[in-house]
């Protein structure tokens, strides 16, 4: 970093444009940065965009810490949960089963039941753990093509649960962008170019891209989100309100606060859910374990007397 500010500080004495000068080393200042900084530049208000783009990433990085600490607790319980099962079913059940082989009594169904996954575990636990890298290579290979990832990016809009947070996220990082950068005094289609590739979802992407072509021929920015269905019918009235006031920056603006904040009532809500929720499904197969280890013990002890 120290490098690539030095570099652009000599781009500067040598009278090259701010802009320009991060332009040259556009994988670290990606171009919502240098559009902003060229249009404060054209309108002689650098430092406003500047202190805009600080506040917009800001913002930003705070949302995407919410969403990513909310979800990290129950992510490490079920991370933390399928280690302890696993260990239980390689190290701990086989043992105590050898017993129940030398008894040469009836055992629980359930008793079975785990004593056949505990053999399946313990016996092909290196073709489990080769099944599931050749299924991660796999899905993101698939992934990486645009046909894939558009399928992908649709199911995590359509999941239960996670697709109405994912939509949320996304139209409040669409709002806030379009509305920093119309604020700064970048021109509308570039705006729009700029917010397809923040967007980080294929379908939506297309979206904008469509909106892109119907705004070229003169239409608004609403009727094409309107028509995709993708984009909440209040987002779309929003804009479309703020297109005929001219006050479409500040309706954007109001957009993304709303869905900002719904983001956060939704996550802390989701949080209150997974997290007794795993609880539940940890201590479900724990006790089921247990319950398939004891139960013929008990039987046994109770022939015995």
């Amino acid at each position: 970093l120290v490098r690539i500010v030095t570099a652009v500080r000599e781009s500067l004495n040598e009278g090259t444009s701010f802009a320009k000068s991060l332009g040259a080393h556009n994988k670290v200042f990606p171009p919502l940065y240098i559009n902003m900084v060229e249009a404060g530049e054209a309108s002689g208000t650098l430092e406003a965009v500047l202190e805009r783009l600080a506040d917009f990433m800001e913002n930003q990085a705070r949302l995407k810490g919410k969403v990513t600490g909310a979800l990290a607790y129950p992510v490490l319980m079920a991370i933390v949960g399928t280690i302890l099962v696993g260990f239980l079913m390689v190290a701990v059940v086989p043992k105590v089963t050898a017993i129940f082989d030398n008894l040469g009594q009836q055992l629980p169904w359930y008793t079975r039941l785990l004593i056949f996954v505990s053999d399946i575990v313990a016996g092909y636990w290196w073709l489990l753990i080769g099944l599931i890298v050749v299924g991660v290579i796999g899905f993101r290979r698939w992934k990486a093509k645009p046909e894939g990832r558009k399928k992908w990016d649709k199911f995590r809009l359509r999941v239960p649960l996670f697709g109405r947070l994912n939509l949320l996220v996304a139209v409040a990082r669409f709002s806030r962008t379009l509305s920093t950068l119309l604020s700064s005094g970048v021109p509308l289609l570039t705006a729009m170019g700029i917010v397809k590739n923040v967007l980080e979802n294929a379908l939506l992407e297309e979206v904008v891209s469509n909106a892109i072509g119907s705004i070229r021929e003169g239409e608004s920015i609403a009727v094409p989100l309107k028509k995709s269905g993708e984009f909440p019918p209040m987002v779309t009235h929003m804009i479309a309100v703020g297109e005929r006031s001219g006050q479409l920056e500040q309706m954007l603006e109001n957009v993304s606060r709303a869905y900002e904040a719904d983001v956060e009532v939704r996550v802390q809500a989701l949080t209150s859910l997974l997290e007794p929720l795993m609880i539940v499904v940890m201590g479900g197969l724990v006790g089921f374990i247990t319950m398939a280890i004891l139960m013929p013990l008990i039987q046994m002890n109770d022939m015995v007397k």
